[in-house]
């Protein structure tokens, strides 16, 4: 049985905010792309639609940028106070146990090399 006792912060918070900023981005690349489907079908603009379709894609990937910044900061921010509260109660109450089993690969090497070793010993 292992036992998760303490969490790094600044560790968690990188991951989450990497997390955070690419999930954002996506989520603002998504919004942009079906804003401009959306005015380009209604048709409430005016002028050529390809100027339309580019403005809004580059619009769109501007404020996706800016939208991943804000939501890695966000991330970074939640997953440092996570692990700040992770490891408070770890203290307490003992941190997250679990169990850890050996892959198939490795019990295979593992038994391939109790085999050759065997072969080895009795051969001397």
């Amino acid at each position: 049985m292992k036992e998760i006792k303490r969490i790094k912060n600044l560790s968690l918070a990188k991951i989450t905010a990497a997390i955070y900023g690419l999930v954002g981005f996506y989520i603002a690349i998504a919004v942009a792309i079906l804003t401009m489907t959306n005015i380009v079908i209604r048709g409430d603009f005016s002028g050529s639609v390809l100027l339309i379709t580019l403005f809004n894609l580059g619009v769109g990937i501007l404020i996706g940028l800016a939208i991943a910044v804000a939501t890695a900061v966000v991330g970074w921010v939640i997953g440092f106070l996570t692990a700040a509260f992770y490891n408070m109660f770890a203290r307490r109450l003992g941190g997250i146990k679990f169990d850890l089993i050996e892959s198939e690969e490795k019990n295979a090497e593992s038994e391939g090399l109790a085999e050759s070793s065997e072969i080895n010993r009795t051969s001397f």
